[in-house]
């Protein structure tokens, strides 16, 4: 059955142009059956609304294609507006990558709008997007995890260096560098924005190897085959995921990974257990750290480049398919509500006047 299908891309955070090619691919694939809109966010946070088979160059000279503002209303029939008319649409595709698509900040928006959206709820995208959050929360649960320090002038870190240092907040590798010493990692983030919101750290392991797995849960929790990202330096940058090689599904890897049985036993076992902490919705990917026979989870991307659907080429699951089940999953969900349980007017009834309370 067609459907009327808005894809947001873009969004006021450094993943916007990784954002701008992820969307577009899914708009394209989605087309085949449905009729698809884009929702561009601009990094000066307004709305447009797009044709769908726009091209990623396109966007370099915005001002010939953002000739569609929208607006947001939240009076009476609340909902994106285009001259005045209320753009109907059955689910929103969030193809939105760090920032405020991610961190649970558009999800409450759409909650507060009514509507049907794929990805992360308001609670998964908050805890997987902040690194130390999601780092404790993994510990708590007693899962293997390397340690993580906030950075604080104040407070010295509990462990020596070499260390990997990261934005609190944030993905795709930006600003995610190895240092040597504390002292440099002061530097660094007091000379970079893109530390202004926090960052941790956490030991630099030399010969680990990191494992990338895809997951999903509607219809059925299904994983996707293990990758094994090939990296040309001391980290998996930027850089090869997505200026190297056509980018995004361009980059170097081991699909599927060359790992010994127990490995990927034990990652399995991990992600069925993180899988009950934090329920996948949509397609999350899982990034792992192996060291030996050492396994780490590193974090949960639960919006990652492309939606991660290359991750099962070799499984006889087509792109189109693997959306569409996001798709339908986002629409078998109820809407969020809110109880007003208690809001009976009684407080109201036995205040005194304002002006007494302020003594």
């Amino acid at each position: 059955m067609s459907k009327n299908i808005a894809v947001i891309i873009g969004g006021p955070s450094s993943e916007h142009d990784i954002s701008i090619l992820t969307g577009l691919q899914s708009a394209r694939i989605l087309s085949k059956d449905n009729k698809v809109s884009i929702l561009y966010w601009s990094k000066d946070n307004n709305w447009y609304l797009l044709d769908s088979k726009l091209e990623s160059k396109d966007f370099l000279e915005d001002k010939k294609i953002l000739k569609k503002p929208i607006e947001l209303r939240f009076n009476g029939d609340s909902g994106f507006y285009f001259k005045k008319k209320k753009l109907d649409f059955d689910v929103f595709l969030n193809s939105c990558h760090g920032g405020p698509g991610e961190d649970g900040s558009l999800q409450s928006l759409l909650n507060i709008l009514r509507v049907k959206y794929t990805g992360p709820n308001v609670i998964s995208a908050q805890i997987c997007m902040d690194k130390y959050v999601f780092y404790t929360t993994m510990k708590e649960n007693g899962l293997p995890v390397l340690h993580k320090d906030l950075v604080n002038r104040e407070v010295d870190v509990s462990f020596k260096g070499p260390y990997i240092l990261k934005p609190r907040f944030g993905g795709s590798s930006i600003g995610v560098e190895v240092v040597s010493d504390y002292e440099s990692v002061l530097k660094i983030i007091e000379s970079s924005d893109l530390y202004t919101e926090g960052a941790v750290v956490e030991k630099y392991l030399e010969n680990s190897e990191d494992i990338l797995i895809g997951v999903k849960n509607y219809p059925s929790l299904s994983l996707s085959e293990i990758e094994k990202p090939i990296k040309n330096d001391t980290l998996f940058s930027y850089s090869e995921k997505y200026l190297e090689n056509g980018g995004l599904e361009g980059s170097q890897r081991e699909l599927p990974a060359n790992l010994n049985n127990e490995i990927t036993k034990k990652i399995i076992s991990y992600v069925e257990k993180i899988n009950a902490i934090i329920p996948t919705r949509g397609i999350f990917r899982y990034d792992f750290l192996v060291d030996g026979n050492d396994i780490y989870i590193n974090e949960i991307n639960t919006i990652p480049g492309s939606h991660a659907l290359y991750l099962w080429q070799n499984i006889d699951k087509s792109k189109y398919e693997l959306l569409n089940d996001i798709i339908d999953e986002a629409l078998s969900d109820d809407l969020t509500t809110w109880t007003t349980t208690g809001s009976d007017g009684l407080a109201l009834k036995s205040a005194k006047d304002i002006q007494s309370k302020l003594g």
